[in-house]
């Protein structure tokens, strides 16, 4: 009856034992997992780009950036909206790589218009998108996607990102729009997506993507996609230099 009881107690502490031993090899394996998973997560975000090639006018966005980051780099000092549009000019003649801005015309600066815009940028977002040519439908898509774009503006990149690019193939394949409301939504989404970018992805250069610099992009897609960049860039970098001081 002894010898009974003590290998009862002996067989409790080996099931114990094996137990608490897969209770460990688990909780090791799902951490190795979780590893696994964070370290491609972290890859996947190093190696994110801010471009969309399904966007036609894609390279709206891509000339924003490249321009900024040769202004920037030159840490020019400029404070009026004709010595920052005159600059961004320069920057354009200056590098070839950059000749694609022009490719549809560049319309003359508006001095009225992007005081306007930096004086009351959420308004004139919204009454840049209310009075234009577009469709109604095309109107109220856009507006909600910058509604969206504030709301989010706090997220990380990756999320924001999708939710761009989401929407992007959204107005692509929507049979209700017309190509000018293609035109002017791509347009704009793609400034807003690659100057996002530039803000969370550039921790080196000073650069907040603003309301701002969205209504330059919409103000300017609705004459054409250059002057959206140019637009965008003069308003972006006043509103920055405001905030700066």
């Amino acid at each position: 009856m002894k010898n009974t009881s003590l290998w009862l107690v002996i067989l409790s502490l080996l099931i114990v034992s094996c137990t608490n031993d897969s209770i460990d090899d688990t909780e090791r394996i799902e951490s190795k997992v979780g590893n696994k998973k964070s370290g491609k997560l972290t890859c996947t975000m190093q190696n994110l780009s801010p471009e969309n090639s399904a966007n036609a006018y894609d390279i709206a966005g891509k000339l924003h950036n490249d321009i900024l980051e040769i202004y920037l780099t030159g840490n020019y000092q400029y404070a009026t909206i004709t010595e920052v549009n005159q600059q961004i000019e320069s920057i354009v003649a200056a590098n070839t790589n950059l000749v694609a801005l022009n490719l549809d015309g560049n319309s003359a600066v508006n001095l009225e218009e992007i005081n306007e815009i930096i004086t009351n940028p959420q308004s004139k977002l919204e009454g840049a998108i209310a009075n234009s040519s577009m469709t109604s439908i095309a109107k109220l898509s856009l507006s909600n996607f910058m509604n969206t774009i504030t709301t989010l503006e706090n997220e990380g990149y990756e999320f924001l990102y999708q939710t761009i690019v989401s929407y992007e193939s959204s107005v692509l394949t929507d049979p209700q729009f017309t190509s000018e409301d293609k035109r002017i939504i791509l347009t704009t989404s793609s400034v807003v997506r690659h100057s996002l970018y530039f803000e969370k992805e550039r921790k080196d250069k000073d650069w907040d993507s603003s309301v701002g610099n969205r209504a330059g992009g919409i103000s300017g897609a609705l004459e054409n996609s250059s002057t959206a960049v140019t637009r965008s860039l003069v308003t972006g970098i006043l509103i920055n230099n405001l905030l700066a001081d």
